[in-house]
Formats: structure tokens, sequence, C-alpha cells
């Protein structure tokens, strides 16, 4: 039963202290882990610049890509961001 305990207790530290996001590179798809700024339950984030080099416009954002950007600055990075300018996404893209 202690085990169990135990277990169940690391588990949700690393649930709540590590994240990944997908980055594909040369048709390989790899996970990169880090270790989150701020603990949440969110394990999976989205990182729309790791396909590419091209910064995404802010105008074209759509709202759930912007809200990607947020969470993924904030946990990531440790910046706290409303993505409402360009020089706020090439911020988070340059890290």
């Amino acid at each position: 039963m202690k085990y169990f305990i135990f277990a169940g207790l690391v588990s949700l530290l690393i649930i709540l202290n590590v994240g990944f996001y997908n980055e594909v590179s040369d048709g390989e798809v790899n996970r990169v882990f880090f270790i989150k700024k701020e603990p949440t339950l969110r394990v999976k984030f989205t990182n729309i610049h790791a396909n590419d080099g091209n910064y995404r416009r802010v105008e074209k954002l759509t709202s759930e890509q912007r809200q990607d950007i947020i969470d993924y600055c904030k946990y990531r990075l440790g910046i706290d961001t409303e993505a409402s300018t360009q020089v706020d996404i090439e911020i988070c893209a340059k890290r």
C-alpha cells in the first residue's frame, strides 16, 4: 500500500512539473521535454515555432494559436504575455 501511495505522489509531481512539445525536423517527430516554470496539470504544449523558422504574424493567429503561445510562454519560459503584439510573439519564439 505504501508503494502505491509513493508511486502516486511521484507521478503527480512529475505531471505537475514536466511538460513536452513535439518538434518536426527532417521528417522525424521529436519530443522535447522541459521543466515547467509553474506547476500545472497540462503536460502537452504546442510550440508553433518549433517546426519552421518563420515567425507567425499576430494578425493571422487564431484564438487557439494565441492561447497556445500564451501557455507555452508562461509554463516553458516563465513569461507572462498576452500575445497581442508581434514583439510578444517574437520574444517567445527566440527563447
